[in-house]
């Protein structure tokens, strides 16, 4: 056979392999590229779900960050306040030593007097008071018919004011709806009136400085479409809840009030409440401003 015929052969056998893999192979590669998809889509979900499960975590993380950081504060706060009380006790009690220590030498003086009576010479003793005793008489008579003495008996005591107990504090700013979650405590930071010191703007907590019966009140502002409830706390305990839902087209807001009796030492704040669904920012700003105020009823 010529080279010719062979090559006419070649190109016969070549066309016929040609025709019988090329369907097979197009059909697997279509397969492939299927499977191929369908791992891509569940690939691209389940890095979807992770990303979520992450963003859950960073949440949980920042939420506790902030409450931590709330706590130390309030810790911090504590710790002053309770420093400041044992000064004021240490001084108190310096105060009532050095008093007793005049009152005992005053004391002892009077008895060197009294021991040292024996070696003076003898005194009528009896004839200087008769004498004495008359002279009182004439001099009190005199004394008390004086007008002066009269004028000061018609003058009445001062009374004693006590320290009055009260502190007012506003919100210098808003806080945006991504940070007013629950139980998170609002911070009334721009202190106007804090007669005591009892108020603690770091930390939007009142550390009650004496026990007693006190009025607090409280209040907040929302937007459209926003609904928040807040709480009044004493140390873990609610005291009041207040709910605001606003559904026009402007911000609205609302206040509580409650008289309650507390002691020394005590907590009172004013945080979101994680009873209820909210959504909403906590508004401080020109058109209204959120406030926590509380005094001491005398």
């Amino acid at each position: 056979m010529s080279q010719f015929g062979l090559f006419v052969v070649w190109v016969l056998v070549f066309g016929m392999v040609h025709c019988n893999v090329s369907p097979e192979t197009d059909s697997l590669s279509h397969v492939d590229v299927k499977d191929l998809m369908q791992r891509m889509i569940l690939q691209e979900e389940s890095l979807r779900k992770e990303k979520e499960r992450n963003n859950e975590l960073e949440e949980k993380v920042n939420f506790l960050v902030t409450n931590l950081e709330h706590t130390k504060r309030t810790f911090e706060d504590k710790c002053a306040s309770l420093e400041q009380q044992l000064q004021r006790h240490q001084d108190s009690e310096t105060k009532q030593s050095l008093s007793n220590a005049h009152h005992s030498t005053a004391d002892k003086g009077q008895e060197d007097h009294r021991n040292n009576r024996g070696n003076k010479p003898f005194i009528d003793w009896q004839r200087l008071w008769y004498s004495s005793l008359k002279n009182h008489k004439v001099n009190a008579a005199a004394k008390i018919n004086s007008p002066k003495l009269q004028r000061r008996l018609l003058v009445q005591p001062s009374p004693v004011t006590p320290l009055p107990l009260a502190f007012y504090a506003q919100k210098s700013s808003s806080t945006p709806k991504s940070e007013a979650g629950g139980d998170r405590v609002i911070v009334y930071d721009n202190v106007k009136t804090n007669s005591g010191n009892g108020y603690h703007p770091s930390t939007g907590v009142f550390i009650v400085p004496e026990s007693g019966m006190y009025v607090f009140t409280w209040s907040f502002r929302n937007g459209f479409d926003e609904y928040q409830s807040t709480q009044l706390m004493v140390n873990n305990n609610e005291e009041g809840l207040m709910l605001l839902n606003q559904a026009s087209d402007s911000s609205v807001s609302a206040t509580g009030i409650a008289v309650l009796h507390v002691n020394k030492g005590d907590d009172v704040y004013v945080k979101i409440s994680s009873l209820t669904s909210h959504t909403g920012t906590v508004a401080g700003d020109q058109w209204g401003k959120s406030f926590f105020a509380g005094w001491r009823l005398n």
